[in-house]
């Protein structure tokens, strides 16, 4: 198995090294601001100025973005005063395309090496009307660029380029990347923290997880099957051993540490405040702990959406003007950390003042509470609150890899490998990885949604006792209230139970009956007596969480054709009766599982190249075809097994088809708003269901086919994290 995994890793190690050592063409900096749309409408010879720059070391160029009244683009001129002298630079008229949107190189003289940046401004002025692209604002902010004179309502983009030809690899870079990527963080880590993972901890695990796979795989014990048994996967109901139990506590402390070790990596790789939303859900548990209360769920609340604190280290990290787009970079100058430590220094900016509506208001509190003791211990600064909470949002990220590796455990006991095997495919599924290593209320609703899945199939398996109905009453109210999407579980949960009597219609299965509805009970009058502390001008825990789902659902009662038609659209094209429901080209479901399901990192921008994408496609394809054929290798066990595996066919496709109804809408679409990661709690099902179409190659050879796989998808992770870090930091 070893060899196995050699084998498949040593061309993936090459592509990644080769990825790291071919010269590419590079920035040596920009000014953090996105070309969003066009901010700066300047008419012919007026000039539009751009005050308190740094241009770094060895800056040779500054691209600027425009659009022009026509197809010809008029002469440009620029000024550049930097170090007490001004540069000037021109572009003469020139045809671009008919969308007479383009991009302009103003060349200059290539600054020195020392000093690494030196303060600038810059002037220009065009033959004919042109619109400058930059990102709006709200208001002009104090050193706003002016057109004419007057202040712009907005920052204008630009990119500070090298000489012209001048080439660089990213491993010639790492230094600069590993420096910036240590900015805006908390005050321990630096350049060398980087190096330790990139050198130390991430190999480390990739070997760890190997060798876990493998000391599974060898594992034998009581168990196991005897030779030629064909339920090599045991029967419902038939109790673990000591022996099994006393190896799986092992087997699952080393899935857990690897897990949240790697999700810690992804934490500190990603750019504060850039994860999807990230600024409301550390808004949320900041409201708690500040104010004791949630955020207001109503549009009208005057409170801020965010404190000054938030406020001030968004401002300053150019959040505002850099979140949207992949065509700048996030701050790589050690000025403007400095310059938000100043001003936090004689501000002191309040961190209890927010508290507004915001996107994570409707959600209920438990995952955010959850998260309030890492940000309590972590002190005063944004930026050191928030990594203490996307530890601590690791470690409950983490607890997937555990339920998924118990899941696999429950239907497979004695093949261990098989469990081990899906608990590392989470552990290393880089889109899984990155959203755990952030804050975000999906990370909790995963958990729990893998952890009522592992309650559910031991109830279908084992029939139902006092302390399991007591765990599944409990979690099926609490996890909507961490995000309503959770509702899409309980038609897999009445199938359960029903399932669950007809096997196991027991008197004594009773007491377990009346946990369930009494954990149930329980969990509701409580969030309703804490929602009213935590949420006063809420209307109840549940309820509240709950109305996105009734909207949804009240949408697909009145037009359930009109849903049926939408969900065919996302995965096949459309058929003639069809209303239209995408004007986006291509095929929805390509762009929801597959490229925002593996690789959308950041704020929805930092993609793999297509290929990338292209071969996971073929993967998925050649996984389910393999499941087809596992299934009639292992008839026998399918067979006796129909209602287990119907369970895991069912979680998927109920929580698929429960986002989709919440994203329905009976217009056109001009855009895809669903992703990926919406699926992601059925990701140990599905993980259960990859690892079992591994019997389609035979028993002998689905453990080599397995450690394959595994190094692939480790060797998937990194180059995510690789890929992660240079898009934001080279």
């Amino acid at each position: 198995m070893w060899r196995a995994a050699a084998i498949c890793a040593v061309p993936l190690v090459v592509l990644l090294a080769v990825y790291c050592v071919v010269p590419r063409e590079y920035f040596t900096g920009t000014d953090s601001v996105e070309a969003l749309t066009y901010v700066a409408e300047t008419p012919a010879g007026a000039p539009m100025c751009v005050p308190d720059l740094e241009l770094p070391a060895g800056t040779a160029g500054v691209r600027m973005q425009l659009i022009s009244r026509t197809a010809v683009r008029p002469a440009l001129q620029m000024v550049v005063h930097v170090a007490g002298r001004a540069i000037d630079s021109g572009v003469p008229a020139q045809t671009v395309s008919q969308s007479r949107i383009s991009a302009v190189v103003f060349r200059l003289p290539t600054l020195p090496a020392h000093p690494s940046q030196q303060p600038a401004s810059l002037c220009v002025r065009a033959g004919d009307l042109v619109n400058w692209g930059g990102t709006p604002l709200p208001t002009s902010p104090p050193d706003a660029p002016t057109r004419a004179g007057a202040p712009i309502q907005g920052r204008i983009a630009l990119w500070y380029l090298p000489a012209a030809g001048a080439r660089r690899s990213y491993l010639a870079q790492a230094g600069a990347i590993l420096r910036r990527a240590s900015l805006f963080r908390p005050g321990i880590v630096g350049p060398w923290l980087y190096v330790v993972l990139l050198l130390v901890v991430l190999p480390g695990l990739a070997l760890a997880a190997v060798r876990c796979l493998a000391l599974a795989a060898a594992r034998s014990g009581p168990d196991r099957p005897p030779a030629g048994s064909n339920d090599v996967h045991g029967s419902p109901g038939q109790p673990p051993t000591g022996a099994r139990v006393g190896s799986d506590r092992r087997l699952a402390c080393w899935l857990f540490a690897i897990a949240a070790v790697n999700f810690v990596c992804w934490a500190l790789i990603t750019p504060a405040f850039q994860a999807p939303d990230e600024v409301d859900h550390f808004a949320y548990t900041q409201s708690l702990v500040e104010r004791g209360q949630a955020p207001s769920r109503s549009p009208a609340s005057p409170l801020a959406r965010w404190s000054s604190a938030e406020n001030v280290a968004l401002e300053d990290s150019s959040f505002f003007t850099d979140h949207q787009l992949g065509d700048t970079r996030a701050p790589w100058t050690t000025g403007q950390q400095q310059r938000y430590r100043a001003q936090i220094a004689a501000q002191h900016p309040p961190a209890g003042d927010g508290g507004g509506n915001e996107t994570a208001a409707t959600h209920g509190p438990i995952y955010y509470a959850a998260l309030a003791p890492a940000y309590a211990l972590a002190g005063s600064s944004p930026f050191t609150q928030l990594t203490s909470m996307r530890v601590a949002s690791a470690l409950i990220g983490a607890l997937t890899v555990l339920f998924t590796f118990l899941l696999v455990r429950e239907l497979a006991p004695g093949r261990p490998w098989l469990a081990v095997l899906a608990a590392l495919l989470v552990a290393f599924q880089p889109m899984y990885g990155f959203i755990s290593g952030a804050v975000n209320n999906d990370v909790g609703v995963n958990a729990g949604a893998a952890g009522l899945e592992l309650l559910l199939l031991r109830m279908l398996r084992r029939g139902i006792t006092l302390r399991l109905g007591l765990l599944t009453g409990v979690v099926l109210i609490a996890l909507p209230i961490v995000k309503s999407t959770a509702y899409s579980l309980y038609p897999v949960a009445a199938v359960v139970f029903v399932a669950a009597l007809w096997r196991h219609h027991r008197r004594a299965d009773a007491a377990g009956w009346a946990g369930l509805a009494v954990g149930a009970l329980v969990t509701r009058e409580l969030s309703t007596h804490l929602s009213g502390t935590w949420q006063p001008t809420s209307s109840g825990g549940p309820a509240a969480a709950g109305s996105a789902v009734e909207s949804a659902s009240s949408e697909l009662l009145a037009h359930p054709l009109g849903y049926l038609s939408y969900l065919w659209q996302v995965f096949l094209p459309r058929l003639p009766f069809m209303a239209p429901h995408f004007e986006t080209g291509g095929n929805p479901a390509f762009t929801i599982f597959v490229k925002r399901g593996w690789g959308a990192f950041g704020w929805y921008v930092v993609l793999f190249d297509a290929w990338v994408y292209k071969l996971l496609f073929a993967a998925m394809l050649l996984v389910a075809v393999l499941a087809v054929i596992a299934a009639g290798r292992e008839w026998r066990f399918v067979r006796a097994h129909l209602l287990e595996i119907g369970f895991l066919l069912l979680v998927p496709i109920a929580v698929v088809a429960g986002f989709e109804a919440a994203f329905y809408t009976t217009g056109v679409r001009t855009f895809i708003p669903e992703f990926g990661r919406y699926a992601f709690p059925a990701i140990a099902p599905l993980a259960a269901l990859v690892v079992g179409s591994l019997h389609a190659l035979g028993r002998r050879w689905a453990l080599l086919a397995g450690a394959g796989l595994l190094t692939g998808m480790i060797a998937l992770s990194a180059a995510a994290q690789l890929l992660t870090l240079t898009s934001f930091y080279a």
